[in-house]
């Protein structure tokens, strides 16, 4: 026991610190591992977020279809020519979006707005430091009338079945236009009009669903370029090649 007790009070051998090296390597190794994890963090994120803005936007088009199929093909309506019967296409689809707001008065209304309708990639915001009421926008073309002028007058397209071309006609795509929900692309004479319009929220490319539901990430000139015969927005024009 005495000698027992003897050992315990020796003092032991002293531990090895690290050396200055080997430090400075640690610290290197933790740099590089650094420098190819972060950017792969950066792409995975990058990709979550495209992922869900792409399901966001198909739900959006799903939504709209769905509507269309109980309401004798028509298509929801914008401020552009909504009715106290049709009420704007952010409230008529909040049912099929999983919401039950059915006025614009609801208070309620801005979580649908913000939470629902909001694109993840929209982070652009309003004045008054107000979330961006419309991450998107619907293609006024499914609902011009009869004091519209646009190229085409007096034909329409306000039912799924009158849309030629579902599968290249856009019904919403990612607006840059926060206060306004749809694209005035009757009035579009250049490429330049729909860049002004569109918010390219991945890149150089904005985000589109077409009237079959299919979701694309474009940039604008690939939907709009008159010098090009491209027009995905015009019903008649989008089957050009």
């Amino acid at each position: 026991m005495r000698e027992l007790l003897l050992n315990k009070c020796r003092p032991g051998r002293p531990r090895a610190a690290f050396t200055l090296v080997e430090l400075l390597t640690v610290v290197a190794i933790i740099a590089i591992l650094a420098s190819i994890l972060i950017p792969v963090v950066g792409q995975v994120r990058k990709k979550a977020q495209q992922a869900d803005s792409t399901s966001r936007l198909r739900s959006l088009g799903s939504a709209a279809l769905l509507y269309a199929s109980e309401h004798d093909g028509s298509w929801p309506r914008s401020t552009h020519a909504y009715s106290r019967e049709e009420p704007q296409w952010w409230l008529a689809l909040a049912p099929y979006l999983g919401s039950d707001v059915s006025l614009a008065s609801d208070p309620r209304v801005q979580d649908l707005l913000n939470g629902v309708l909001r694109d993840p990639l929209d982070l652009e915001e309003t004045v008054a430091g107000q979330s961006n009421r419309f991450s998107y926008g619907l293609n006024v073309h499914l609902q011009l009338g009869e004091l519209d002028d646009y190229p085409g007058k007096p034909q329409r397209w306000h039912k799924v079945y009158s849309v030629p071309f579902p599968a290249s006609t856009v019904m919403f795509a990612s607006n840059r236009l926060e206060t306004s929900d749809h694209f005035m692309a009757h009035d579009w004479a250049t490429t330049a009009d729909a860049e002004h319009d569109l918010d390219p929220r991945l890149d150089d490319r904005a985000s589109f669903v077409y009237c079959d539901g299919h979701v694309e990430w474009l940039a604008a000139a690939e939907t709009f370029n008159p010098g090009n015969g491209v027009n995905h927005w015009n019903p008649s024009l989008a089957g050009a090649k």
